[in-house]
């Protein structure tokens, strides 16, 4: 029998830049800009430099839970099934919330071009004709993945080495510069915004650890190239708001995408459209990858972590798990109209944010005690930067998961039944392997 071919150090590696990098760096620079002014960078800093020590708990919890689940087998395995409930469908969720954002950002980078766009109706019909693909199966997801990334490196490259030139000190140094604008939030409490909203930018990564069992020797490999996506992800954001600033300065607030504004600075009106369409382009291989993933991590939850009622993970004749699709799609479609992008990328990094505890509190129960702690604050620190609302919907969702999980354990009896059949099944497909040899 064939063996499933195994992601090397260098796949994981593109992997994990593919993930992370978004549409954050390119549609919210302006925000950050606008909550912090210069000291956006300085935001930029400290978020990566937390999300790398938060990244190191995940590569500890790697090394001991080598099998595909990241947060949720973590906080199974070191707490028990409740809170592995929990953080599972959040995990879930957290690709949802993604989906939601994603759209929403491709809609929101559009209107540069499109101003008139019928953003709702658009993305509502974008969710629901991918959920309704994904129901019969895709070949050409990896092709997609592959063209993006592509499209990714290619315009991130473009940017920097044409719009590098058009940096001026001034944007740095002038007193009336250190804030953006008259709407600034100003102080630390500006910059504790900027932080948060950065955290959105990283958001990606814990969906390596997802994948653990797709890697060769992930124990060894998977750490050592998180900490290396980290730092290169860390290092291009950091270079991409110094040239929006640089170049733009206070008129990078008055912009949907600056990155394509400050092109357009180089080669004339053409830019802006020609920027957006690759911006576009990156942004819908991302949507694409993640509605055909996520209905896989809940059809997961219920097949191989027996976390949620088996018929979630139910395939049609076309190999894949109805229900958790069309859950998918439904939520998707729910949280899209729940929010702008800015409103959606915040409760992104609440689901984030709770991956990230329970993953730190992991961390101390299994005696990693120093990055357990700072994981374990640095997310804490997070509270501070969440809107009001984003606070009400994000504690709701978890509310509302307890309150499931105690009708969820009825379906006991189903699950073993379920597990006894594949089990019986497995045992018959030994037996006749063994006769044919």
């Amino acid at each position: 029998m064939k063996e499933n071919k195994l992601l090397s150090p260098a796949a994981i590696f593109l992997l994990g830049v593919n993930s992370i990098i978004g549409s954050g760096i390119f549609l919210l620079s302006g925000k950050i800009y606008e909550d912090a002014g210069i000291w956006s960078l300085l935001a930029i800093l400290c978020a990566g430099l937390s999300i790398f020590v938060i990244a190191f708990a995940y590569a500890n919890m790697s090394k001991i839970y080598s099998k595909n689940g990241g947060a949720f087998v973590y906080a199974k395995e070191t707490f028990g099934r409740f809170p592995g409930f929990i953080v599972g469908i959040v995990t879930w969720l957290l690709g949802t919330v993604t989906l939601a954002t994603e759209v929403s950002a491709l809609l929101t980078a559009m209107k540069m071009i499109l101003p008139n766009l019928n953003s709702r109706l658009i993305g509502i019909i974008i969710i629901l004709a991918l959920g309704i693909i994904s129901y019969f199966g895709s070949s050409i997801i990896a092709g997609l993945d592959n063209l993006t990334s592509f499209v990714k490196i290619v315009l991130v490259l473009v940017f920097i080495f044409t719009c590098l030139w058009l940096v001026r000190g001034l944007n740095f140094s002038s007193p009336n510069l250190l804030t953006a604008s008259s709407a600034n939030l100003g102080g630390f409490k500006g910059f504790l915004s900027a932080y948060g909203t950065v955290f959105f930018f990283f958001t990606g990564f814990s969906f390596l650890p997802v994948n653990a069992e797709k890697m060769k020797n992930p124990a060894k490999n998977l750490p050592k190239m998180m900490s290396l996506v980290m730092l290169t992800c860390l290092a291009v954001y950091l270079i991409i708001q110094t040239i929006t600033i640089g170049a733009l300065g206070p008129e990078l607030t008055k912009t949907l995408v600056p990155a394509a504004t400050a092109f357009s600075k180089i080669v004339g009106s053409i830019g802006i459209p020609l920027f957006v369409v690759g911006i576009c382009c990156s942004i819908f291989g991302v949507i694409v990858a993640t509605t055909f993933n996520t209905p896989t991590i809940l059809a997961s939850l219920a097949q191989a972590h027996e976390d949620v009622p088996m018929f979630v993970s139910k395939n049609n004749r076309f190999g894949t798990p109805t229900w958790a699709i069309i859950l998918t799609t439904v939520c998707g479609i729910a949280l899209f109209l729940s929010g702008n992008y800015v409103f959606l990328s915040g409760l992104t990094v609440f689901m984030s944010f709770v991956q990230y505890l329970s993953t730190g509190l992991a961390n101390i129960k299994k005696k990693f005690l120093l990055i357990g702690i700072g994981s374990v604050l640095f997310s804490l620190v997070l509270l501070t930067s969440f809107t009001l609302s984003v606070l009400i919907l994000g504690l709701g969702i978890l509310i509302l998961l307890v309150m499931i999980y105690f009708v969820v354990k009825l379906d006991d009896d189903e699950r073993e039944k379920w597990l006894k059949e594949h089990q019986e099944k497995s045992k018959g497909a030994d037996v006749n392997t063994v006769k044919r040899l």
